[in-house]
């Protein structure tokens, strides 16, 4: 929720002529993205790869690969020939987040899961990713702002939406009103609710916190934890052959976090100690 959200929208026609060009992982090229004439053919949200390009598309442990075709549409598809057309997002299909990406059913965002089936379909303009069991819905109107090779999105009213599909904050807020939703996810969660006056209160968060981003983990095998004035500092290290340190900063009057620190950065680790 912390991020500036930046969006590279392509809702594109839904038909696509069978001479189109695509690039995908190719298994001719060990696996690397290559570029493709004549690839197949869209009918409605599915593609339909001709036979030569469906025998060499590498997938990846999932089973799954990305194929995306010259007017930006893109599309997941399985080993058992199912596809289906998703956001075009970063300059591919939009990433699984929390188990669910955004997909496009008549250029409706819809969320799909990883069999690429339809699991929620809000009915809002704009979906954004899944983030602590979370997904921030917006309806227009939005005012754009081109940012290199990214849209910025302004305005709106969003609200936010748990894994069943129910509003949890109205749709009455600003998409960049990053504050009402990340009040609303740090005082409902299995945490004491803030302001965080124990060490208790204080690692349930910073564990949470954790837990929520890539590459990290809540299994920690040390941890040690101060606070300087109105912020925590949380430092532990993940179970694991490694033993690098980080040190996560935590509001203890939002329960929000500011930054995780790795132990590579000496200057700014010396800062934050009491």
């Amino acid at each position: 929720m912390k991020s500036i959200i930046l969006l590279a929208l392509s809702l594109c026609s839904s038909l696509a002529m069978a001479g189109e060009s695509c690039v995908y992982p190719s298994k001719r090229d060990d696996g690397s993205v290559a570029y493709f004439e004549h690839c197949g053919v869209v009918e409605g949200d599915r593609l339909k790869l001709d036979s030569e390009h469906a025998e060499n598309l590498a997938f990846d442990s999932n089973g799954m690969a990305c194929v995306i075709l010259a007017a930006s549409d893109a599309f997941y598809l399985l080993q058992d020939g199912r596809s289906q057309r998703v956001l075009f997002f970063d300059n591919g299909c939009d990433y699984f987040r929390e188990g669910l990406a955004r997909g496009l059913v008549k250029d409706r965002m819809v969320f799909i899961d990883e069999r690429l089936e339809t699991v929620l379909t809000p009915g809002f303009d704009l979906l954004l990713p899944y983030d602590y069991g979370h997904a921030v819905v917006c309806n227009g109107p939005f005012v754009e702002e081109q940012h290199g090779e990214h849209t910025l999105l302004r305005g709106g009213q969003c609200g936010l939406m748990d894994k069943q599909g129910r509003i949890v904050v109205e749709a009455l807020h600003a998409i960049g009103d990053n504050e009402v939703f990340e009040h609303y996810l740090n005082h409902n969660n299995h945490c004491p609710a803030p302001p965080l006056r124990s060490e208790e209160a204080a690692l349930c968060h910073a564990k949470r916190h954790v837990a929520n981003m890539d590459h990290h983990s809540a299994q920690w095998k040390r941890q040690e934890i101060s606070r300087q004035g109105a912020v925590w500092l949380v430092t532990f290290v993940e179970e694991g052959d490694g033993d690098e340190e980080f040190t996560l900063t935590l509001n203890a009057d939002s329960a929000q976090w500011g930054s995780l620190i790795p132990e590579s950065h000496d200057e700014a680790r010396q800062r934050l100690k009491p």
